[in-house]
């Protein structure tokens, strides 16, 4: 196979799978294309699983092992601004996570093992939906992914910025950061702007615990574990001169380990405190 031939066919898988960016479960023209794609590489392919997800199988040989590869299919509810050819053409889709090159990555794996025909033993290719909303993967598995599709060890494909291209890079233990959500929601007492006293402020409530949620890496963490806490949406239902009754904290943190996530997650709720209403 020309290698030249292959970049040339994985950048254009990119591209169509980056115009039409589809949401979690709702990627039915993204699951015919890889599907379709991966019927043409002479593979086995099963639909459907988990609702939109696709898994197409390699056996050569007669070995009884067993490897899954796996790559995510979902878009996030993003509008995109560029301009560039293969801009999305779904309104307030995009793929601004890297979803369509992981697909592209994994149809072009396919590909090249298909052709090159010297393996003993099977490789699944996993092309899972949802993955953005944490629902994905427990759809494929209750679906019977792993009983229908038995895997000694199963990897994920992935980017990660900063690695030279043409490089690849694994590692014992975790190499992609674990995800927590969470979500924070101060009741207090509204109020006109004019009249600050009359309030109980869940804006300054709110804006303090942003600040003390920083604390939990920089001051509770065992500086040999690795975490990020990150506040990504801040909601009040005030107006410009009128203090609001209620405020809803967003965001999103990350952890290596399950005792890191754990901390995380108790030090959230101590700053959150008891449950009140004013």
């Amino acid at each position: 196979m020309d290698v030249l031939e292959l970049e040339r066919e994985m950048v254009g898988w990119r591209h169509q799978l980056h115009a039409c960016p589809e949401t979690g479960f709702e990627e039915r023209w993204t699951s015919d294309f890889v599907a379709e794609t991966l019927a043409s590489f002479g593979l086995e392919v099963a639909r459907g699983i988990g609702g939109t997800g696709v898994v197409a199988s390699l056996r050569l040989g007669g070995s009884s092992r067993a490897i899954g590869l796996r790559a995510d299919m979902d878009a996030l509810a993003i509008q995109e601004a560029g301009e560039h050819p293969y801009a999305s053409r779904n309104a307030g889709r995009m793929h601004a996570c890297g979803h369509d090159g992981h697909m592209a990555m994994l149809l072009g794996a396919a590909r090249l093992l298909a052709w090159a025909g010297d393996l003993d033993g099977t490789v699944h290719f996993v092309f899972q939906p949802a993955e953005e909303h944490g629902r994905g993967a427990k759809a494929m598995i209750a679906d019977g992914l792993f009983k229908r599709f038995p895997m000694d060890e199963i990897y994920g494909v992935h980017s990660m910025p900063g690695i030279p291209a043409g490089r690849f890079e694994t590692r014992p233990q975790g190499i992609m950061a674990s995800e927590d959500n969470f979500v924070i929601r101060i009741h207090g007492r509204g109020a006109h702007a004019a009249r600050p006293h009359m309030s109980i402020d869940p804006l300054v409530v709110a804006a303090e615990i942003v600040l003390a949620l920083q604390t939990i890496v920089a001051r509770n963490l065992d500086p040999t574990e690795q975490a990020v806490v990150s506040v990504t949406e801040f909601i009040a239902d005030g107006t410009r001169n009128v203090i609001p009754a209620n405020v809803v904290l967003k965001g999103d943190t990350r952890s290596y380990t399950p005792a890191g996530a754990a901390h995380g997650r108790d030090r959230r709720r101590r700053l959150r405190g008891p449950r009140r209403h004013p």
